[in-house]
């Protein structure tokens, strides 16, 4: 599946992201997020440019890759750190959401953590 690209800035910032579109049908986006992103607002810095808000302003200004979409409305599903990448699930309509979130609440979701260091570890092994 070759799709296109989410392109954002943010003019505040003078900051670009090239999102890679990892997966998409008519209730769910997943996105490759970038790290030193945020995925939702700041409440200390409400101005601090966050994934959702970049989003929502260019469905907003009908940006070329969300017109081809005919998106109106994303939200996520769940939230990932700041210096996380990682693949976050978009929901294109409000009953993808509530779904999502039902299914976010058990235990159904397989999650799995990678991640890169220097050197070698001192253990085969770590709890989990």
């Amino acid at each position: 599946m070759n799709l296109p690209p989410i392109k954002l800035s943010s003019p505040e910032t003078k900051e670009f992201w090239e999102i890679p579109a990892l997966y998409e049908d008519e209730h769910l986006l997943a996105i490759s997020k970038p790290a030193r992103l945020l995925t939702s607002p700041d409440r200390y810095d409400p101005k601090r440019p966050n994934l959702m808000g970049l989003l929502h302003g260019a469905i907003a200004a009908g940006k070329p890759w969300a017109a081809a979409r005919s998106l109106t409305y994303l939200s996520n599903a769940h939230r990932l750190d700041f210096e996380t990448t990682g693949v976050l699930l978009l929901a294109k309509t409000k009953p993808a959401l509530v779904a999502l979130a039902n299914l976010f609440g058990t235990d159904k979701p397989l999650k799995r953590y990678v991640a890169l260091v220097f050197g070698e570890p001192p253990q085969d092994a770590f709890e989990e």
